[in-house]
């Protein structure tokens, strides 16, 4: 962990730069500390989210995630060791941390008919 530094992102490309093809790798990762509502569709934690980042898909890891689930963390590290994703640092800790202790990114939240987009 880098002093100050929150969480980190995890980009959909390879250190040789090719980009990361397997399709759904994001959402997996994503899975690993999520949780299942009750209508059976999967929810993301705020430790671990998906995002699009200059056109890659990308995943953002909260550094508490070490803390609050260390075998979803470790995962994570194989993963992208494995699969030699790029990774850079993310937001500092005080603007990571801001969401709070354990709140849940629903996917209905992302619906265009819950936003009115």
């Amino acid at each position: 962990m880098l002093p100050g530094v929150g969480e980190f992102v995890v980009q959909g490309i390879t250190v040789e730069g090719e980009v990361f093809r397997q399709p759904g790798w994001a959402e997996r990762l994503c899975n690993l500390p999520g949780t299942t509502g009750a209508d059976g569709r999967p929810r993301y934690s705020s430790y671990v989210r998906p995002v699009v980042v200059d056109g890659l898909v990308s995943v953002v890891v909260r550094e508490s995630l070490e803390t609050v689930d260390p075998k979803a963390f470790e995962a994570i590290k194989q993963f992208v060791a494995e699969h030699r994703l790029q990774v850079r640092a993310g937001r500092g800790s005080r603007d990571a941390e801001v969401t709070g202790a354990y709140p849940v990114y629903d996917p209905e939240r992302r619906s265009p008919e819950n936003n009115k987009w």
